[in-house]
């Protein structure tokens, strides 16, 4: 059984793009009748029942509503316009204008962001909610927006943890010899490199099949994504290590944020979302969670504890 917990954090992708759509798409109606007809690409590596799909479900909803029909955004789910790394390039070159992913993904292009996913440097999602929130948030922004990407705002998908086929973890020694699925990051290979495991890189949409295929025996995610994935079908042990925080950003390529108008570009940058709003978030995110299927996997104790 997967443990019933409650994500904060989990709903928060899905509220921020719908807070984007709805500053986007609110034009005065003077506005909005000189507002052009344009067809853009939204893009996810995760399922259609992830709330980074949802929440740009909700965004396409919106800006076609607020726009009168004129804009029209289609949304891709699982990979389906590319990994994280391929959506980023299409960004960039203009052939895809939205996407969601993790910005540790990015550290090819943009060293500095590794360092959010580094073994316990957060104690809880609101903290990382608080400084990706101001200057730290802020200062990535610039880089990105260097590299061809504008940022439209951070969230994050819980604390990342690992399953297991074979043994669950329940001491750092146990990661030694294991072969697991890690994050196309260097930080990543290195981490389970020095606990003695033998990671193997791959986009998250080829995780179901390793395991499947004994390519790799583990791998590690946040909790929703386990769930969304199915991984309880070739997976038997989870065990909550709790080892990073897995981050989100939202983004826009360049060129198509350049091809916006003023009016436009003006209620694109959301970074701020009322308490009553997250908190009606989480609720519905802890409800879904209870809802969702979990079966097979048996819970292990954490390798280390936190204070």
């Amino acid at each position: 059984m997967f443990p019933d917990r409650k994500f904060s954090s989990l709903k928060r992708g899905a509220l921020l793009a719908s807070a984007i759509a709805l500053a986007l798409a609110a034009l005065p109606a003077a506005s909005r009748a000189e507002v052009r007809e344009m067809r853009l690409r939204a893009g996810t590596s995760q399922s259609d029942q992830h709330p980074d799909y949802l929440g740009f479900k909700k965004f396409a909803e919106l800006v076609s509503e607020k726009s009168g029909g004129k804009i029209k955004i289609s949304v891709a789910p699982g990979a389906t316009l590319g990994t994280d790394v391929q959506m980023q390039a299409n960004l960039q070159a203009g052939t895809q204008d939205f996407m969601s992913g993790s910005p540790v993904t990015m550290a090819g292009q943009i060293p500095e962001v590794s360092v959010l996913d580094l073994p316990y440097v957060f104690r809880s999602t609101e903290e990382y909610d608080k400084l990706m929130d101001g200057v730290v948030g802020a200062r990535f922004n610039e880089l990105m927006a260097q590299k061809g990407w504008i940022g439209l705002g951070f969230t994050n998908n819980g604390f990342r943890e690992t399953t297991t086929k074979t043994k669950p973890i329940t001491k750092w020694e146990d990661f030694q010899g294991l072969k697991i699925r890690a994050i196309q990051n260097p930080m990543y290979l290195e981490l389970f490199s020095t606990l003695g495991a033998n990671p193997t890189p791959l986009p998250v949409s080829e995780i179901y099949t390793a395991l499947e295929t004994g390519t790799v025996e583990a791998q590690e995610n946040p909790l929703p994504q386990i769930v969304f994935m199915r991984l309880f079908e070739v997976q038997k042990y989870l065990s909550l290590t709790n080892h990073s925080l897995n981050s989100v950003v939202m983004l826009v390529g360049k060129p198509t944020w350049e091809k916006l108008n003023d009016d436009k570009k003006a209620g694109v940058p959301v970074n701020e979302i009322s308490p009553a709003e997250r908190e009606r978030f989480a609720e519905r995110s802890s409800r879904w969670w209870r809802n969702s299927p979990r079966r097979s996997a048996r819970i292990s104790p954490t390798c280390t504890s936190r204070s």
